[in-house]
This record gives structure tokens, C-alpha cells and sequence, in this order.
């Protein structure tokens, strides 16, 4: 008798993406945080801490959710 060792493999369910797009963080939040606020932080996020939870791949810019969150919790400068 064989196994099929696919069928018993578990399977990743769950996972998640915690990097958003501006508009998709906006929508996170139930738009209680606006476009133009998130743009505002983005401008000075070297200097208000935001950067290091923001990558730019060409002109897309992510920001981790996650990290947004905790920024946010500390003051949001």
C-alpha cells in the first residue's frame, strides 16, 4: 500500500501580504486616516520615523501595515 505524501503535506492557509499601496492603507483603516495625511507623513518619513516602514519599487510605494500601526500608536509625528 502506498501514501501519497502531496495529500498529507500541510498547506499554507493564512497567509498574508502586510504591505499595502497608499490607497489600499487608507481603506484599512476605514478611511480614517486620508490620502492626502498619509502623503504628508510620506514627504517627511525620514524625519518622523515613517521611512523604515516603507519600501519604493518603481513608483509604487508600500508600507507595511504592521509597522504603520505601531508608528501610529507611538504619536505619528
Amino acid at each position: 500500500m502506498t501514501t501519497d505524501t502531496q495529500s498529507q503535506t500541510p498547506q499554507k492557509t493564512g497567509t498574508t501580504f502586510d504591505w499595502l499601496t497608499i490607497p489600499s492603507l487608507v481603506e484599512f483603516t476605514d478611511k480614517q486616516v486620508t490620502e492626502n495625511q498619509l502623503r504628508w507623513w510620506l514627504r517627511s518619513k525620514k524625519s518622523n520615523g515613517l521611512g523604515e516602514h516603507t519600501r519604493t519599487i518603481g513608483r509604487k510605494i508600500y508600507i507595511n501595515k504592521i509597522g504603520f500601526m505601531e508608528w501610529f500608536d507611538q504619536g505619528a509625528a
